[in-house]
């Protein structure tokens, strides 16, 4: 019981773990159908004494390696099995699954341990390990179809990542009006300084190397460049029809987005799409193979999994062959829209890296003062719709002209009025 003047002790509040209870769920099934794996036995390991004699065929060096790699594992042997059959790396892993590739004996090597295996000396664990590893049927086709399987996705999305990149960046080269407005800007203020009038007749367009060249363009007082001017002339434009300042949209493609799309070669995307469709041809014929030397017990779900997999992957890198096609053909629109001449070649021939490079630094420069100059305006703009307080002297003023009744500040000042 707590004393006087103590505040009661809070009661400590349960745990969440304390908390919480099961759910009841009604998708139970569901859940175990989609998600649940055939449990894998180990076999009941007998208590066998250690030899004391070995026969080893490996290398100090060869057996080291394999017997290091197996004890890494930390799996049951039957766990190996399951994997490469079941095509499942739930529990061993792909990596794992390379490594058994790498390691696996030589057909020498294989030959001369199946040989001492009939004899009765047991053979050294490495040894053992690399004759069941053998045992498992066409466990080498098998573990290539899953490391394919599992690498297919990484080279499909780096590809559509480079595509799509392009394809965004020239759409928005063509398609967008704030850019339009922007290069509109430029050329009024270029015919002005060459002509001193925006009389026509002078010229209707530019050449592209111009955007990286209007940050050198200097006033007479050195004071701004000429595509500061060019930025506050846009904002200022955007701003007369109603936009307040953080609403004014970057009327250039994202600088990351060009940086991106200056490295890519479509000839860099064919091959790898021509890797991907050849490899996928390979899994087939192998998957074929497996197949047909495999038991009947082997040969699911295997069969099933990998047919899937090959009627997906094709059916995706022929939709990929034609994204990359319609890519090149906006790109080429794109050069096209622009009066674009590259320096060598044809248009058809001419990589994005050529074209692309000209928008690059001029997006960069071009974003960096946007930014600076919307938030400049914003301040501003802030700063003047704050109410404007009074002087601190003046209100200091005010407060020691009202003297306290009978305070003794107010008495003195009687008497001198008096005197």
């Amino acid at each position: 019981m707590p004393t006087v003047g103590e505040s009661p002790p809070e009661e400590s509040k349960p745990e969440l773990w304390q908390e919480l209870e099961e759910t009841n769920l009604d998708n139970l099934d569901e859940f175990t159908e989609l998600f649940s794996r055939q449990v894998v036995i180990p076999k009941v390991k007998e208590k066998v004494e250690k030899p004391e004699k070995t026969i080893k065929v490996l290398d100090s060096k060869r057996s080291q390696n394999v017997g290091i790699f197996a004890k890494s594992l930390h799996v049951d042997f039957n766990e190996i099995v399951f994997a490469i059959y079941h095509c499942d790396t739930s529990v061993v892993s792909l990596e794992a699954l390379q490594k058994i590739m790498e390691i696996k004996a030589t057909d020498e090597e294989l030959a001369q341990i199946k040989d001492c295996a009939e004899g009765n000396i047991p053979l050294d664990p490495p040894e053992q390990f690399l004759l069941r590893i053998s045992n498992i049927s066409s466990f080498s086709e098998r573990i290539s179809c899953i490391v394919f399987q599992a690498e297919f996705d990484e080279h499909y999305i780096s590809v559509t990542r480079k595509l799509e990149t392009v394809k965004n960046t020239c759409e928005f080269l063509i398609d967008n009006e704030q850019l339009k407005h922007l290069f509109s800007i430029i050329l009024t203020l270029g015919n002005y300084m060459n002509g001193g009038n925006r009389t026509r007749g002078q010229a209707d367009g530019f050449g592209l190397e111009i955007l990286g060249k209007l940050k050198d363009v200097k006033s007479k007082d050195n004071n701004i460049t000429l595509l500061h001017f060019i930025i506050k002339t846009y904002i200022s434009q955007c701003r007369k029809n109603g936009c307040v300042p953080f609403e004014v949209d970057l009327p250039v493609p994202d600088p990351g987005d060009l940086d991106r799309a200056v490295v890519v070669d479509f000839d860099d995307c064919r091959a790898q799409l021509n890797m991907l469709k050849s490899k996928t041809d390979e899994c087939r014929r192998i998957t074929e193979k497996v197949i047909s030397e495999s038991a009947e017990s082997n040969i699911q779900p295997f069969k099933e999994k990998m047919d899937t997999f090959i009627e997906v992957a094709t059916k995706r890198i022929e939709k990929q062959y034609r994204k990359l096609d319609e890519c090149r053909e906006i790109f080429t629109k794109t050069m096209i829209f622009y009066k674009f001449t590259p320096k060598t070649g044809t248009l058809e021939e001419c990589k994005p890296e050529q074209f692309f490079e000209l928008w690059t630094s001029f997006s960069h420069d071009f974003k960096s003062i946007f930014k600076k100059e919307i938030l400049q305006l914003h301040n501003e703009l802030h700063k003047k719709a704050k109410p404007q307080r009074p002087p601190p002297s003046v209100s200091k003023q005010t407060t020691q002209g009202k003297l306290k009744a009978g305070s003794l500040k107010e008495r003195l000042k009687r008497l001198s009025s008096k005197s």
